[in-house]
């Protein structure tokens, strides 16, 4: 009968505590997930606001006509459209219940002239429960500054 302390492997005991390990080290790995994603969302959302403003601003320049950027804050939506409202809106973007954009200085309505100017310039706050943020709109420039408060 051969030796069966000779074999080479893992005993019962020892696959248990590994496994155990694994299992603590996944448990707070995946804790930790949850907010790490809310932030990521609402930092999308005010990329996404930045690069749509961006947008408004440079349909303006080639479509040569004022250009308007509504926001309805009931509906929870916002809406890139030709000031004349001939045309059927450029982009209409609905954002998460959660967001809550507040009117600063900024009017509900942003214009952009033809040569890509914005009618007033201003502040954007948006506030959710992880973090604020502020949109600047400069006058005569049109530039687009994004602070986290």
């Amino acid at each position: 009968m051969e030796n069966i302390k000779a074999q080479n492997g893992f005993t019962l005991l020892e696959s248990l505590t590994v496994l155990l390990i694994s299992s603590i080290m996944s448990i707070l790995l995946f804790s930790g997930l949850p907010p790490v994603y809310k932030n990521r969302v609402i930092q999308h959302f005010v990329s996404q606001l930045e690069e749509d403003l961006h947008y408004a601003q440079q349909v303006a320049l080639t479509q040569n006509k004022k250009v308007k950027v509504n926001f309805d804050f009931a509906h929870f939506t916002y809406t890139i459209q030709s000031a004349d409202k001939s045309d059927s809106p450029f982009l209409v973007r609905t954002y998460d219940e959660k967001v809550m954009i507040k009117r600063t200085t900024i009017s509900q309505n942003l214009t952009y002239s033809p040569d890509g100017v914005p009618s007033r310039g201003g502040k954007i706050m948006i506030n959710t429960e992880e973090a604020s943020f502020v949109i600047t709109i400069y006058l005569g420039s049109g530039k687009i500054n994004v602070q986290k408060k």
